[in-house]
């Protein structure tokens, strides 16, 4: 029921990602306003990410994820309404800006849920499974939304989404309520005490676990690269009118399509190589990939551009999720997610600003050129950091590492009846 709520609402999302750009796009015909639109959404990742895993840490998961598909529904149709009565853009951006003040919670509650149920020796495979659905609605997904928003408009993606929330909320109401171990079962009101000193110990323990720092750093990096091209495929394909052409989807499908093999292939690929050589190959083939339509920007590049980067992202993603869920010590593993995504996105609305200005002012070549070159910067810190060298020899088989992290002076207590009590007394 878990696995069929995250295909639901993320095929519902896949919609609305085309519907909210377009909108803007018909509304304002400028490139720089449709990339804040894209960037907007991810402000709230940034502030309230640097919090929101400890509350998923200290709450029901379940409960989390419950409450956060209730509230985006209640949000998305707002937005239905807003398209209705021809909106002034800030309307929009505000509604867009309000729904991504909720992902921040989900998505960490979500990591921490698979180390509630899934066993180590079955990580790799389940993360694998996550990243490959999500490639086959990254395949599907813009088929579906450049349908929905040229046919019937933005109007019905927003209902769409809604629904697709909506629906995913009663599956998630469904699962049933077991506990891996016993843990602090906190109401969401209580999760949000002691959020700067939780908040520091994640970041101590970031900063200790130098895998986990460089990652954190290199990944920042990264997110000025293909976000800055993928927050203005809509103006680089439909031009500055919005008109949107079918090529739009085929570019977009081939990403998810890559995805889709790169998960399959992930696991596999763990048990002949080390996370962190996986890691490095897979940035270094990014860049190569990001280079393609600076030489020719025509739909083929694009499209084999979008193909390779869903591919390398699977297998970048599947050994990174694995290796951290077995270094970091699950009762601290929300609050680390959270924190490891807040750094990463701030740079997205900055990247996809700087991406809609180079785009007008200078051309796709001149995008893609700056996207390749500082991505070859992050393989570069990948291959010769401690990320890179993120092994078995330091963490035994995949998924299941020799050691978990706490923050320093935390007490390493994998007994179910110690955490319990360590937890009581927080």
């Amino acid at each position: 029921m878990l696995r069929s709520a995250f295909i639901i609402s993320s095929s519902g999302d896949w919609i609305f990602r085309f519907a909210l750009p377009v909108l803007v796009l018909q509304l304002t015909g400028s490139a720089v306003t449709a990339a804040l639109t894209y960037a907007i959404e991810f402000v709230p990742f940034v502030v309230i990410g640097l919090f929101s895993g400890v509350v998923a840490d200290r709450a029901e998961r379940r409960r989390l994820l419950l409450v956060c598909d209730v509230v985006s529904a209640a949000i998305v149709t707002g937005i239905g309404v807003l398209c209705l009565v021809d909106p002034p853009p800030f309307l929009v951006m505000a509604a867009a800006f309000l729904l991504g003040c909720v992902r921040p919670f989900s998505f960490p509650a979500f990591q921490g849920f698979i180390t509630e149920r899934v066993d180590k020796e079955r990580r790799a495979s389940m993360n694998a499974w996550v990243q490959g659905a999500d490639g086959t609605l990254g395949m599907l997904g813009p088929v579906a939304g450049v349908a929905v928003v040229t046919l019937l408009g933005p109007t019905v993606a927003s209902f769409v989404n809604a629904v697709s929330f909506a629906v995913s909320a009663l599956l998630i109401g469904g699962t049933a309520v077991v506990a891996a171990g016993p843990r602090l079962r906190a109401s969401v009101r209580a999760a949000c005490r002691s959020l700067g000193p939780d908040s520091l110990a994640a970041l101590r323990m970031v900063r200790t676990e130098r895998a986990l720092l460089w990652a954190t750093v290199l990944l920042t990096l990264a997110n000025f690269t293909f976000p800055a091209a993928a927050a203005n495929l809509v103006y680089i394909v439909a031009g500055p009118d919005g008109d949107v052409p079918a090529a739009l989807a085929v570019i977009a499908s081939a990403q998810g399509l890559g995805a889709i093999l790169g998960a399959v292939a992930a696991p596999a690929l763990l048990r002949r190589f080390a996370p962190g050589t996986l890691m490095g190959a897979a940035m270094g083939v990014k860049a190569l990939a990001l280079a393609l339509p600076a030489l020719h920007p025509g739909v083929g590049t694009l499209t084999a551009c979008w193909f390779i980067v869903g591919m390398t992202t699977s297998t970048f993603i599947v050994p990174w999720r694995t290796y951290r869920q077995g270094t970091i010590d699950p009762r601290f593993l929300g609050r680390v997610v959270g924190l490891q995504r807040a750094v990463p996105f701030s740079a997205i609305p900055v990247s996809s600003l700087l991406g809609g200005w180079l785009v007008v002012e200078f051309g796709v070549t001149a995008l893609f050129t700056a996207a390749a070159a500082m991505q070859f910067l992050v393989w570069l810190g990948t291959r010769f950091s401690p990320l890179g060298r993120a092994d078995t020899a330091d963490h035994g088989a995949p998924g299941r590492p020799k050691m978990l992290a706490s923050p320093p002076g935390s007490p390493r207590v994998p007994e179910p009846a110690a955490v319990h009590s360590d937890e009581a007394r927080r």
